[in-house]
């Protein structure tokens, strides 16, 4: 769950994923390619990313216990998924986030996540950079909804690739404030989106639940 640094609020992983989920639906303009993958399973893949906490998490992003942290990647790891692409997109962003501290836990952990998906991957026949280049989608878009739920004033970017069959990789900037979401270069094909994320009172949560609404609009900077 992600708590609120503005008020006592918190929003679980579960809202956190349809704010990304949303991104990558609309992924797709005249600047940036959508991924040469069925594009269901590319929004699959994304949306779900973060699936071992279940619907009202209790686990604070940045204050589990590593031991905690790495039981929920390894069971979003290895949850069942029907569609394999879908499956791939998700592991390969579990797998970076295990790689990103190199305690001997996670380097374990890292090891065996990596065989699998690279059996997985030889499997459909496709190019490994094909799924390495939609992970920075995936860390774009989470990136935007991480920091949306934390409720502050924040920038920041990820190097992705706009076209599939090129070598320049371009910085995808955003920045948050106020519940207004600017991205720049656009990579979405539409204008603009508008909606909102359900958060919680802390106090009581999640055995008590009162409601409270984030809206979010999401435009082209500038």
């Amino acid at each position: 769950m992600f708590k609120s640094k503005m008020r006592a609020v918190v929003v679980p992983q579960s809202e956190h994923l349809k704010l990304v989920g949303v991104l990558a639906f609309y992924w797709g303009s005249p600047q940036f390619d959508p991924p040469p993958l069925p594009r269901l399973s590319f929004v699959e893949g994304i949306a779900l990313h973060d699936r071992g906490y279940g619907y009202l998490d209790t686990l604070p992003i940045g204050e589990a216990a590593e031991a905690d942290w790495l039981e929920v990647a390894r069971r979003g790891f290895d949850m069942p998924a029907s569609d394999p692409i879908a499956n791939i997109i998700t592991r390969l962003h579990l797998l970076r986030l295990v790689t990103s501290q190199a305690t001997p836990a996670r380097r374990a952990l890292a090891e065996e996540m990596a065989l699998v998906i690279d059996r997985q991957i030889a499997g459909t026949g496709l190019p490994k950079r094909i799924f390495e280049r939609v992970d920075r989608i995936t860390d774009f878009c989470d990136s935007v909804s991480y920091d949306f739920c934390l409720e502050r004033p924040a920038r920041g970017q990820v190097l992705v690739y706009p076209r599939n069959d090129g070598a320049e990789e371009v910085p995808l900037q955003y920045e948050i404030h106020s519940g207004e979401i600017t991205i720049s270069p656009w990579p979405l094909n539409v204008e603009e989106i508008g909606g909102y994320l359900t958060g919680y009172q802390t106090d009581g949560y999640p055995e008590r639940l009162e409601p409270i609404l984030l809206p979010f609009d999401i435009r082209k900077a500038g």
